[in-house]
């Protein structure tokens, strides 16, 4: 049962990634509730380290930006 409700929380981490990431493949949230747990965890650790990235070059694009 526990890890049923972990399941369904990566779920909801890996939904609300996406819907914040302008380059993550669009997919159908329903075929996320037959992937194991592993691969939702590597879901997750990818889109959060894409959420990094975008931060991390928005502060670079504004540091340039205020240069100019």
């Amino acid at each position: 049962m526990a890890e049923n409700a972990d399941k369904t929380q990566l779920i909801r981490d890996i939904e609300t990634l996406i819907e914040s990431d302008p380059n993550a493949p669009i997919t159908s949230f329903a075929m996320l509730e037959f992937l194991e747990i592993d691969d939702l965890a590597s879901i997750k650790e990818n889109l959060l380290r894409s959420k990094s990235n975008r931060s991390h070059e928005n502060e670079q694009w504004f540091n340039e930006l205020c240069k100019k």
